[in-house]
């Protein structure tokens, strides 16, 4: 529906709440989720690229005791059940999934003894301080890293989406390929189809999880994009008869399948180091989580032979989808403040100079010995609520302000067909419950952030719900001003401003008039459009033969 809107307007993420004036707020509140999501998983970025620069070492210091940030209680090499059993689950790149749901992000501590890969990651890439409170010196490397990943970026989004496509070309496809060659190395060493067998044998007990469905819930937001702001923007520079019916059902498709190929290749790996160790697969994987990235997994890295080269491998298909999310996050951001105001089009190199600037200032936190601390705390109040919340309330506002009729309409003239069925009944029922129930079940769900034993300051919790607070206040805020800047009764308002605006038509200009026509026959009830909604049955595009001779040419078109 994102892409759908845009598509059909060739608005971007502010001008196209032209169709709902009244809700332009949600675009702000992407704007500030975007530049909270900036400030925060760059950070991610630095520890990855440590990682794949120490892999160009002879000897990949995660694999030995030998280093000077070693203690006397690292384990070279050998997985012993203590240690692997407190794996913690530090997760940089899959935070939300500790949101809400009881997981912590932090190293347990061990008693005995600590893999070296383990404390590599804890004394040197985070090198962790006392506390959120014992803030220490800034990472000078992680500094040059974050300098030399925005200037990329930047470059990447010097043409807006123009030039970021052909950047996508590399960075999309190479993780890829690199996933398929180390799953195809893991396959060739014992305990990897034993690994799988585990990942694929399916235990229905935890599906009664209320915190399972979340997980997903909020991972399906973070892998397809909703509520962010990107998928608008992107939708706004297709042309006008793009078929993203099948572009997005293609798309999650892929993406569901490349998940669970990332499943059977980590746990392939897993399988492996069960073999190696004699230790069962479930035990190695008990904190679950990206913990397999930034520890388990590059220890499983030194039993390959010419263990460099897949470790450099590794990091990079880590990274590349990384700069993915980053750009992405960048450009409606971008997009919002030239709709608003287009004279920053022409100042966009500018524009875009001092934004990547302002993000950087707001990462150096981060790249401190606190970052770890600051950036569990973020991530935790950050994004996930709002998001969801984001999504809740455009599938509301297409459905049932703009209507179920209207939006089959604006397909029936871009695809020569009616809005299919399920999308229909699915973006009107089913999916304002399911997120309703998400955001409920989170809420009641919700704990303060823990950091392993370390327990955040009270005043960190407060700063957590005021971030929360500040993502959502804007879009009240311009929702009262609004109201209150138009004349007439409440309900006038009301009507008034959560009507298409006479800038809103559709991008193609020979279809203008017969959306103007339709527009003007146009008069659906409540209960009617609730029917519509359920059925498909008395919508404008049924009754407008325009709209089917222009199907008719749009197939024509199609077939020649």
């Amino acid at each position: 529906m994102e892409i759908e809107m845009s598509q059909f307007s060739g608005k971007g993420l502010y001008r196209v709440w032209d169709f709902a004036p009244l809700f332009r707020g949600i675009c702000i509140t992407m704007f500030i989720l975007g530049g909270v999501s900036m400030s925060i998983y760059p950070t991610m970025r630095a520890w990855t690229i440590e990682f794949l620069v120490n892999s160009f070492r002879s000897t990949l210091p995660w694999s030995s005791c030998n280093n000077t940030w070693n203690t006397d209680r690292c384990v070279e090499v050998q997985i012993a059940t203590s240690v692997m059993h407190n794996l913690s689950t530090i997760n940089a790149s899959s935070a939300v999934l500790s949101n809400m749901t009881g997981m912590s992000l932090s190293p347990s501590i061990v008693t005995e003894s600590i893999s070296a890969a383990e404390e590599f990651w804890q004394y040197h890439v985070l090198d962790l301080s006392s506390g959120i409170e014992d803030v220490g010196p800034v990472n000078s490397r992680y500094v040059l890293y974050l300098i030399v990943t925005h200037i990329l970026v930047y470059l990447s989004l010097v043409k807006s989406v123009k030039s970021f496509g052909k950047v996508m070309y590399v960075t999309a496809l190479l993780p890829i390929v690199l996933v398929f060659v180390i799953w195809i190395r893991a396959l060739l060493i014992p305990g990897a189809m034993t690994g799988m067998a585990y990942f694929i044998t399916p235990d229905f007990s935890v599906l009664s999880n209320s915190k399972v469905w979340i997980e997903a819930g909020f991972m399906a937001f973070y892998t397809l994009g909703p509520g962010w702001g990107g998928l608008a923007t992107f939708g706004c520079h297709n042309k006008f008869n793009e078929n993203i019916l099948t572009d997005v059902t293609i798309t999650s498709v892929v993406v569901l399948l490349f998940g669970l190929l990332n499943g059977l290749v980590v746990f392939a790996v897993v399988g492996v180091m069960a073999e190696e160790s004699g230790i069962p697969v479930q035990e190695i994987i008990t904190s679950g989580g990206f913990s397999l990235g930034f520890v388990a997994y590059p220890q499983a890295l030194t039993y390959l032979p010419f263990s460099q080269v897949w470790a450099v491998l590794f990091f990079l298909a880590l990274l590349m989808p990384g700069m993915d999310m980053q750009t992405v996050t960048f450009e409606p951001m971008m997009n919002i403040l030239e709709e608003a105001f287009p004279r920053l089009r022409k100042r966009r190199l500018i524009v875009l100079a001092v934004i990547t600037t302002v993000v950087f200032l707001f990462e150096i936190p981060f790249l401190t010995r606190a970052g770890a601390y600051i950036f569990q705390l973020m991530d935790w109040y950050g994004a996930a609520f709002s998001v969801v919340a984001n999504a809740l309330l455009e599938s509301f506002v297409f459905f049932w302000i703009y209507g179920g009729d209207r939006v089959s309409r604006d397909a029936f003239m871009m695809f020569g067909r009616p809005l299919p069925a399920f999308i229909r009944v699915s973006g009107a029922y089913i999916t304002p419950l399911a997120l309703l129930m998400l955001l409920v079940i989170s809420f009641f769900s919700y704990r303060p952030p823990t950091y392993g034993t370390y327990i955040y300051p009270d005043y960190c919790n407060v700063l957590g719900w005021t971030l929360i607070t500040a993502t959502v206040l804007p879009f009240f805020v311009m929702f009262i001003v609004l109201l209150l800047k138009t004349s007439g009764t409440l309900t006038q308002r009301l009507r008034k401003t959560s009507s298409p605006m006479l800038t809103w038509c559709p991008v193609e200009p020979k279809y203008r008039e017969q959306y103007r026509m339709s527009e003007d026959s146009r008069d659906t009830s409540l209960l009617q459009l609730a029917w519509f909604n359920l059925t498909g049955s008395g919508g404008i595009h049924l009754n407008s033969e325009i709209c089917v001779y222009d199907a008719n040419e749009y197939t024509a078109m199609e077939m020649t």
